[in-house]
């Protein structure tokens, strides 16, 4: 294990700031976790995230590099430094990204940020948090910059889905992204991208498959490479056999979904006239129940992993 403590210093283009950047290197293990700053205005003054990158072995040449965003529970890992976590997607996915030739980058956007699963409305803007991290390891000689992709699940789902959004384009490093379950129910309305992107969806989630089918289909019209999965008989969380609990989730709007436009507005997709406050109508009280055996899970990670090879 080698210990040493790498500063950098990296003008992180989407903040406009100097942000100091940290990196622990674990050579035996080909793993770094990096600690860097994304500022987000719901977290006055708590600027640090993390990520923990796994690289291939015995690679001479570039290669090809994954992000991962998680959902809400972080409930597959703890990184190897400063306490970052990821999801069961994220975990998978290094296995299975690595065994492809990827490097996998799994990252925390709710690192000291004290959020919990029911904490939804305080979610941080994390997309940023990825383009952030992608900006900086394209620079680095061991990443392939024009093959760098995204991934994630759920509440990270919704994350790559940003990218239809005009705004968010302009500052897109990213090839191509996999939604893995998404809900869809607060969306952006898509403009022109060649950002390819797919969803899957479980065929029994409570975020109900209605409210992105909708949204595949608005993607489609507008011409962009979109396609949609359904895995038959899983849940939420690729389970079978799943229940409908209590908790929280933002699929109240599922068969009207909500659209945030470029210019700030909002409108529901049948014409009604909204604001950032309409997405409040979106919250029920359900959520994933039942034994989280995610039978399917791996089946999913294989699928986005699929697609990711058709751009390299």
């Amino acid at each position: 294990m080698n210990k040493i403590l790498t500063l950098l210093t990296i003008l992180l283009l989407s903040t406009n700031a100097l942000s100091e950047i940290e990196i622990k290197n674990f050579k035996k293990k080909n793993i770094e976790v990096i600690k860097f700053q994304v500022p987000d205005r719901k977290f006055p003054g708590k600027n640090d995230v993390v990520a923990q990158i796994h690289f291939p072995k015995k690679k001479s040449t570039k290669v090809p590099l994954i992000i991962h965003q998680h959902g809400s529970s972080r409930d597959g890992m703890k990184f190897k430094k400063w306490g970052g976590r990821t999801d069961e997607w994220g975990k998978r996915l290094i296995k299975a990204g690595l065994d492809r030739g990827y490097a996998v980058a799994v990252v925390d956007a709710f690192y000291k940020r004290k959020l919990q699963p029911q904490n939804k409305s305080k979610f941080p803007n994390a997309v940023f948090v990825s383009i952030n991290l992608a900006r900086i390891y394209s620079q680095d000689k061991r990443i392939e910059k024009s093959q760098i992709f995204f991934t994630g699940f759920s509440y990270g789902a919704s994350q790559v889905l940003k990218f239809q959004d005009a705004r968010i384009q302009s500052q897109n490093p990213f090839k191509a992204g996999v939604a893995g379950e998404p809900g869809c129910n607060i969306v952006s309305n898509p403009a022109k991208t060649n950002f390819a992107t797919m969803i899957i969806k479980g065929e029994e989630s409570h975020y109900y498959p209605i409210a992105c089918e909708n949204y595949y289909k608005m993607i489609k019209e507008v011409g962009n490479k979109i396609e949609y999965i359904s895995i038959p008989k899983v849940n939420h969380f690729f389970s079978l056999n799943g229940k409908i609990s209590k908790g929280v989730a933002v699929n109240g709007c599922s068969k009207n979904i909500l659209i945030r436009y470029a210019d700030g507005s909002f409108k529901f997709q049948d014409g009604t006239q909204s604001d950032r406050r309409g997405r409040f109508k979106c919250f029920t009280k359900e959520a994933a129940g039942g034994e989280k055996n995610r039978a399917k899970l791996d089946h999913a990670i294989a699928l986005s992993l699929n697609f990711f090879d058709k751009y390299r």
